[in-house]
């Protein structure tokens, strides 16, 4: 890593593989012989308590002048000062001037607004110690380079790197190959070469990770336990090395740093020869992340979470995976290759976007069985079915500013964390990390307004803490594919994650089935009256003061203490997760709600002919704990196939799910129950089935008509049209229902909700009954 370089305006890797040994020695000896002697001069004159006049005179002219520009004349605006600056040319970068080392993020609005104004692609953001260049032609990607001055001038190449970046022949030759735009897009280019060569890694070690914990060539399909437990293995290695690269695991220690890294299984992996022990050093980096460990001054976090969980990954433990298969898996996601031989991937510079990439590639592939192996085959109709598609950084963080921005104005940082915030369609995460991110800075803010937080001393571990409150309290995702759920924490892991604290508990808040399939508390049948009184072991409070009273005393408490208790040791997430269990036990308060929301689901989606009135009378009598005529195991079969059908298209019921969402402190429904914010990118394809293969039409087809028949015969799908339905539709629907009445929704639309003819009756409802931010 380059010293003193941040941001996502260009990447490390870019700098360090391509730009630095591109270097010509002596090409900005001038400039680099002034940046020494200014910095030895502003060091020596001015310091914190110098105003933006004083800044700009010592510091920033003088800087301007070396790197090419002209000195600006300025105006204040508050605090700040404000100027245009220009070379020989006629075009000019804006020019922003700070108090000494203030937070040169929080000019960023004023610079696009000002650079938008001025018309400028450009803007310099200077503190004293650091300089902030902001791309002011695209200001929805919020892509900025940020440089901690005197870090990166201390480095050998620095100060060249300062000139070539920053200085006027880069930010004002628009188009030329020296240009900063041109470095920006050459990053790009880069970033996406990596990333197809991440995904290609993938890709070439599933097959043969997948055969290795496969007995035979059984569960080698998707969702068998064999691929799934190969997918843990290949996120595990992934999550270390994000942790790695961010130094938040204790790499500065010799014993962890040569058996216990994935790096150091890179080395032996790429020393040659037939290395020995990658697996066995594999599963004990696994384990050491789960348990954690403490011997002298060597104290390794313990991680927890399923990730790195022995239950969750049996055959990980109990299989022998070759040591070329391991070789190749860790070569792969840990290198690319290059001209010059294999080249270390910077996961520094890696982040969701490039995960979501990965696993929409993954999407596209599923296993078979080849022989005595396995092989991965190309398919669209798993990512199609499921709708799982990435959507770009630069979109999410717009959707989710626009969406959220008015829902946390004027509220106080306790008033922020009460907040909850959906996506319905949450693929791997990333409208729920831009989430995150945009609720943590919000809360930062209010706490700096109300006086609990002093700006200057604001710790990155204080920005940590509260990103997991954010995380744990505010934020939930459903989606139908386990292994976008299984990403999705991933994503969320690595964005709260903290060098002293396990891995923040997710389990309450994420979770996997279909969002457009479910059944409300309002939809079910209450109990049959009995022929004669008779005295039940069990019952069903499914309504009224029984339903309130389990809801209020043995759901609610238990759901907001998952919520509420920080997740800052070993003790309290184990605690959450034997809470979370014991909520959703067989045996659990909520546990005879969800089978009569299955059973109810499952009478929509029964295959073949309508099922009799009086079974399904007798079904929702067995769930109620209501007398029943059948015979018992004739009741508990048909029951347990109804069940099997309702989990098999992944029946999701949203208000058994999260209750604390729907019912109020005394357990009862809320008229004003539901999520604040629903937001995300939901599938915009037909629900048919005749796409793809013969095989998988036919697959699909009994699955596609058992749900359509959901959707046309429930009361949850009113606004539809008559023509085919299409996903984005169903969505738009779900979601007005799961958003309260003063709630915002932001998804991402085809145009046809504007003129499709089956969208007419939800343009009609939300032109008469919703405000639309425009």
């Amino acid at each position: 890593m380059i010293p003193g370089i941040g941001g996502r305006l260009v990447s490390h890797a870019y700098l360090e593989q391509l730009v630095l040994p591109a270097l010509t020695p002596g090409a900005a000896e001038a400039f680099e012989k002034q940046a020494a002697k200014w910095w030895r001069l502003v060091s020596r004159s001015i310091g914190p308590s110098a105003s933006a006049r004083q800044v700009f005179d010592v510091a920033t002219a003088p800087l301007l002048e070396a790197l090419g520009y002209g000195v600006p004349g300025v105006r204040p605006s508050g605090d700040l000062l404000i100027g245009l600056s220009r070379s020989s040319g006629n075009r000019a970068a804006l020019t922003i001037t700070l108090p000494w080392a203030a937070a040169v993020d929080g000019a960023w609005s004023e610079a696009v607004r000002s650079g938008g104004i001025a018309d400028v692609e450009w803007a310099l953001i200077f503190s004293g110690r650091a300089l902030q260049i902001v791309d002011c032609s695209r200001p929805w990607a919020r892509h900025a380079l940020q440089v901690d001055v005197a870090a990166l001038l201390a480095h050998s190449q620095g100060a060249h790197l300062l000139w070539m970046l920053a200085g006027a022949h880069a930010t004002l030759d628009a188009g030329g190959p020296h240009s900063l735009r041109a470095r920006v897009e050459a990053s790009s280019l880069h970033a996406a070469r990596v990333c197809h060569s991440l995904g290609d890694g993938v890709l070439a070690s599933l097959p043969g990770l997948t055969a290795a914990l496969t007995p035979g060539t059984a569960g080698v399909e998707r969702g068998g336990q064999p691929y799934a437990q190969a997918l843990t293995v290949v996120y595990r290695v992934l999550f270390l090395l994000f942790a790695e690269a961010r130094g938040l695991v204790p790499v500065w220690h010799p014993v962890y740093r040569e058996a216990y890294t994935i790096d150091a299984l890179c080395k032996r992996s790429a020393a040659g020869g037939a290395p020995r022990g990658l697996w066995a050093g594999l599963q004990a980096i696994a384990r050491m992340a789960h348990a954690g460990c403490k011997a002298g001054d060597l104290d390794v976090t313990a991680f927890n979470g399923r990730l790195f969980s022995p239950r969750h990954a049996p055959l990980v433990e109990r299989r022998r995976v070759p040591e070329s298969v391991v070789q190749g898996l860790v070569l792969a996601m840990a290198t690319t290759a290059s001209p010059s031989g294999r080249r270390r991937i910077a996961y520094h510079d890696l982040g969701v976007e490039q995960l979501g990439a990965v696993y929409e590639r993954v999407l596209e592939h599923e296993p078979v069985a080849a022989g005595a192996g396995v092989v991965l085959r190309r398919t669209s109709t798993e990512r199609k079915a499921t709708g799982s598609f990435y959507t770009p950084r630069s979109i999410t963080e717009f959707l989710v500013r626009r969406t959220l921005s008015p829902l946390v104005a004027g509220r106080t940082s306790d008033q922020i964390l009460e907040l909850r915030v959906l996506d319905p369609a949450m693929g791997s995460g990333a409208f729920l990390v831009a989430a995150c991110q945009f609720l943590a800075d919000q809360c930062e803010q209010a706490l700096i307004e109300e006086g609990r937080w002093s700006p200057g001393d604001v710790r990155p571990s204080d920005r940590g803490a509260l990103k997991r409150q954010v995380a744990e309290r505010c934020l939930y995702g459903v989606d139908l594919n386990p292994t976008a759920v299984q990403l999705a924490r991933l994503s969320m892991w690595l964005t709260t994650l903290a060098a002293d604290r396990p891995l923040t508990f997710l389990d309450h808040h994420l979770a996997a089935g279909n969002s457009l399939l479910g059944a409300s508390i309002t939809d079910l049948p209450p109990p049959p009256a009995p022929a004669r009184r008779v005295r039940t072991t069990t019952s069903l409070p499914l309504f009224d003061d029984q339903l309130a009273e389990i809801v209020a005393h043995r759901v609610m408490p238990a759901r907001l203490q998952l919520a509420l208790t920080p997740s800052d040791s070993l003790e309290a997430v184990k605690g959450k997760e034997r809470t979370l269990a014991a909520l959703s036990a067989a045996d659990g308060p909520m546990a005879g709600w969800w089978l009569a929301a299955d059973l109810w689901c499952a009478t929509r989606l029964w295959p073949g002919a309508p099922l009799a009135a009086g079974l399904v009378s007798e079904w929702m009598a067995a769930a109620t704990g209501s007398p029943t005529t059948l015979p018992a195991a004739q009741l508990r079969e048909s029951m347990r196939a109804a069940r099997a059908v309702a989990q098999g298209h992944g029946a999701f019921h949203w208000e058994l799910a999260f209750p604390e969402v729907f019912f109020d402190g005394n357990g009862r429904l809320k008229p004003d129950g539901g999520f604040d914010a629903v937001l995300g990118n939901p599938p915009w394809d037909m629900v048919r089935a005749d796409t793809g293969s013969s095989a998988d039409r036919a697959e699909a087809k009994a699955s596609t008509t058992a749900a359509l028949r959901f959707y046309r015969a429930s009361r949850a799908y009113s606004l539809q049209g008559n023509g085919h339905a299409n996903r984005y539709q169903l969505f738009l629907e779900r979601t007005l229902w799961l958003t309260k009445p003063a709630g915002r929704v932001g998804l991402i639309l085809p145009s046809g909700i504007a003129t499709d003819r089956g969208s007419a009756g939800l343009r009609k409802h939300l032109l008469d009954r919703t405000a639309i931010d425009t």
